[in-house]
């Protein structure tokens, strides 16, 4: 199985209260949640061999907050029960900020989605013609004027990570890197981390400040 990963950038804002948010919109859900600082919930839990570094593959239901970078704080949402569109868009109305939702499905493809004070401004799809609708093909292509415009930065620096990757042509993309200083190539299904570097993002290297363990 291929990766499957859900996480959120969300500008100017504590992890305290993006956990407090967080907590609102589960309480809406009926979705029972548990807020804990890492360093507490660790010690409380038997899970001596939880590797938090590599999260995205353990079975557990939880949102990890890590600290914020650059005035960005990442979010992690790993085998949630709700929507992780959904809770961004939320959090960018009740934060009244900007938030970047990345989504990987299964290795093949990545999506992006920009909500700015509770509205969804932009979305890309790295292979819209087999993961959407022909009508929705130009829809996710990516804007980059709307990306220049909100996160503050020359177009010219992100075009090329919007390039779109089919089954056909990911062999050769799987060796091109949009910049030489990129960790990723433009076929590899974590090259978001460099996309974010180009918009002030930092995909997390540390362990969270805050875990939320939620269940129905």
């Amino acid at each position: 199985m291929g990766l499957f990963l859900f996480t959120s950038a969300i500008k100017n804002s504590a992890p305290i209260d993006i956990a407090r948010a967080v907590s609102k919109y589960l309480k809406h859900r009926n979705i029972i949640a548990d807020v804990k600082l890492y360093s507490e919930w660790r010690s409380s839990t038997n899970t001596s061999e939880f590797d938090i570094h590599n999260i995205i593959s353990q079975p557990i239901s939880m949102t990890s907050i890590y600290q914020p970078q650059n005035r960005w704080t990442v979010i992690i949402f790993n085998n949630c029960h709700f929507d992780e569109k959904e809770i961004s868009l939320f959090l960018s109305l009740e934060l009244q900020t900007l938030v970047s939702l990345v989504e990987v499905l299964d290795s093949e493809v990545w999506y992006y989605f920009i909500f700015y004070n509770g509205k969804q401004v932009d979305q890309f799809c790295s292979n819209p013609e087999e993961y959407e609708q022909k009508e929705n093909y130009n829809f996710f292509r990516g804007n980059l004027k709307k990306l220049a415009f909100y996160f503050e930065v020359d177009e010219t620096s992100f075009a090329p990570y919007l390039t779109l990757v089919t089954s056909e042509d990911r062999t050769d993309l799987i060796f091109k890197k949009a910049y030489r200083d990129d960790i990723y190539s433009l076929g590899d299904e974590w090259i978001f981390i460099d996309f974010w570097k180009r918009l002030g993002i930092k995909y997390p290297k540390t362990l969270p400040e805050i875990v939320i363990i939620h269940e129905e």
